[in-house]
């Protein structure tokens, strides 16, 4: 008998419904899990790919985004020419490629806030963003007039505002500071302002009225756009007065500004000492200044007026570069930087114009560490009663000694006291214009120091003369700190040849320097003193030379340096020179060498620096006998640059 069929009866409508509900809710959770997984990775701009930038760790994103918006500027020019280091590259060249910055940050939004947080060079150039236009009042053109035909400026309101009644801010004005407040906060913040302020007429260059030069619209809004606590380098080329500068910078109130006791003019000893007392009262007033100590209990006051004074510190700021070019002030303020306003600044840099005094800034030496001073003096007076504050803290100094004889009267002075030691300067720079009272400055200059840790030496000169030798008080300053030199620069902008003093001084320096010496740089003249036959200099690395001297026709006379130099590079590289270590041969790997001849023209090193625009400078091939030799050292796997100019009219 067959079994009897069961009859099954059709699914509720409730049980449907509560089956589609399960099954809902685990695709429900699959679509949940799969776009979780898809979220961890950004869609890329394309908006397809994932974007995989959240894997990358910071620190080689921080390396690729630098190495990618950030114009890193050269350390010589094309030619490997002479570079003045006393003047930062982020005056003139901007440090950020705004194109490359925009790219970067389309990519998506990671890479965006990405971009945004390691971004933190700003550069802000004024000459492109253009002042406002003026007209003159045709009442002070007259000849008959009260200021008989002397120009003054009287601006338009629409020149300021639009249609609208709102400031009219330039594109250039408006860019820095949207990128400035990108930034997030509490990141530190690079900023350079190149020529902040204009002059509206060109023939007021010589007014002496304080703040002349004109602010951009909207400038002051934009440096305002970024907390002084966040700022860690501020470069600042002014190509107008120090007054805006000076409400910038200086933590006192106008009322609390100090005066000197007299009128600047550093004419006499007497003067300029008094002058130093002025200044030394300031300073021991500056850090007898202490702030107050909070008690157990502070009312809302107490804490409103401490927030208020904590806003003014710039807690961040460790370097400072300041470039004035244009009038001094009338009346002598001094600018003060305390170390209470001024905790991490260790990086000072002031290029004054030319006659903009020392006196006027007030730095905390005491913690100072890198010290820049472009100095037109006419003495050494105040500038070494200056460096006696910082003597203790100074790893590396700068200094540009530009008075001459021509410029103005200067005094006698000789430095009476001991030497000012300096026992962790390593780095030391010193610019001349060698000529008239200038010699004699650089040479008390030497004469004031002592500097045992010196490991750097760079002397540059311009107006070199024959009989005029810098190196001779140089080599002595360098033997009586008893210091081991580990790199020397040595550049003379001038064609003409080392003094018979000078070329002993050298030949001594390289002897007593010869086991510690890694790079050599020369550009000057003809060096007529074998000093290369002693010199065995095992640890070199760097041997550079520019000559101005060799000529293009005469092939026997043009040869005979370069290829004692070549010679000298083969024997080090097979240590040959090197009695006492015959380990150290096939060294040439370690050592990079250099030679550059430019012909001995009038002036040719001025063609050769791009400071004359009368000819240029072509290349040549240099003589066989030299072309030779360096392909043998090429080939034997030595690092060996040769180049041979000459000028074309």
């Amino acid at each position: 008998m067959a079994p009897k069929k069961v009859r099954t009866k059709a699914p509720s409508k409730k049980y449907r419904q509560a089956l589609e509900s399960v099954s809902n809710v685990s695709k429900a959770n699959k679509e949940a899990h799969a776009k979780k997984e898809t979220m961890s990775w950004e869609i890329g701009a394309d908006g397809v790919n994932p974007c995989y930038i959240e894997s990358v760790p910071t620190e080689i994103l921080d390396m690729i985004i630098k190495l990618v918006v950030t114009n890193y500027p050269p350390t010589r020019s094309e030619r490997g020419l002479k570079v003045d280091r006393t003047i930062h590259a982020a005056f003139t060249y901007p440090p950020v490629d705004k194109a490359a910055h925009h790219r970067l940050r389309s990519v998506c939004r990671t890479w965006a806030k990405a971009t945004d947080a390691t971004h933190r060079e700003v550069h802000f150039d004024g000459h492109r963003s253009p002042a406002p236009m003026f007209i003159c009042d045709a009442e002070y053109l007259e000849p008959g007039g009260p200021h008989k035909g002397v120009m003054e400026e009287e601006f338009r309101e629409s020149d300021f505002f639009d249609e609208n009644g709102e400031e009219i801010i330039a594109g250039e004005v408006r860019r820095t500071q949207l990128e400035l407040e990108r930034i997030p906060t509490g990141a530190p913040v690079s900023l350079t302002l190149i020529k902040p302020r204009y002059n509206a007429d060109p023939w007021v260059l010589n007014a002496i009225e304080p703040g002349w030069g004109f602010q951009r619209p909207g400038l002051t809004k934009m440096v305002n756009s970024v907390h002084k606590g966040d700022l860690a380098t501020l470069t600042i080329d002014e190509r107008c007065d120090t007054a805006w500068v000076e409400c910038l910078l200086n933590e006192a109130e106008e009322d609390e500004l100090e005066v000197p006791d007299q009128e600047w003019q550093d004419q006499d000893l007497d003067e300029a000492t008094a002058i130093m007392k002025n200044f030394h009262d300031v300073y021991e007033k500056m850090y007898a200044r202490q702030p107050p100590k909070p008690g157990p209990y502070q009312t809302r006051r107490q804490v409103a007026l401490a927030k208020k004074e904590d806003e003014k510190v710039w807690k961040k700021l460790h370097t400072l570069r300041l470039m004035f070019d244009g009038r001094p002030l009338p009346d002598r303020l001094f600018i003060k930087l305390s170390p209470l306003k001024f905790p991490a600044l260790r990086r000072v840099e002031l290029h004054l114009c030319g006659s903009e005094p020392l006196h006027l800034w007030v730095l905390p030496y005491s913690q100072i560490t890198h010290l820049t001073l472009g100095y037109d003096g006419t003495s050494n007076f105040i500038l070494l009663e200056m460096l006696k504050l910082a003597r203790l803290s100074l790893e590396s100094l700068t200094v540009r000694l530009l008075r001459d004889s021509q410029h103005g009267r200067g005094y006698s002075y000789d430095h009476q006291g001991p030497c000012i030691d300096f026992p962790k300067l390593e780095v030391l720079h010193v610019h001349s214009v060698y000529t008239g009272t200038a010699k004699k400055s650089l040479e008390q200059f030497f004469e004031a120091l002592t500097c045992r840790n010196l490991r750097t030496f760079h002397i540059s000169t311009e107006d070199y003369e024959y009989h005029i030798g810098p190196l001779t008080p140089a080599a002595n300053f360098i033997k009586r700190s008893g210091c081991t030199v580990r790199e020397l620069y040595i550049d003379i902008d001038s064609g003409s040849s080392l003094s018979e003093s000078d070329g002993a001084a050298l030949e001594v320096l390289m002897r007593d320097h010869s086991d510690a010496l890694e790079v050599f740089h020369f550009h000057g003249g003809i060096c007529s003193h074998d000093w290369l036959g002693p010199l065995t200099a095992p640890r070199l690395r760097e041997l550079n030379f520019t000559c101005f001297w060799l000529p293009a026709k005469w092939e026997e006379d043009a040869a005979a340096f370069p290829l004692r130099v070549l010679h000298w590079a083969k024997g080090w590289a097979t240590g040959g020179l090197d009695t006492q270590h015959s380990q150290s041969r096939q060294r040439h790997s370690q050592l990079a060498v250099r030679f550059c001849a430019v012909p001995s023209e009038p002036f040719g090193h001025l063609y050769f620096y791009d400071m004359c625009e009368l000819g240029t400078i072509t290349a040549l091939s240099p003589p066989h006998t030299v072309e030779a030799m360096r392909d043998e050292l090429v080939e034997a796997g030595m690092k060996i640059d040769l180049e041979w100019w000459e000028v074309e009219w």
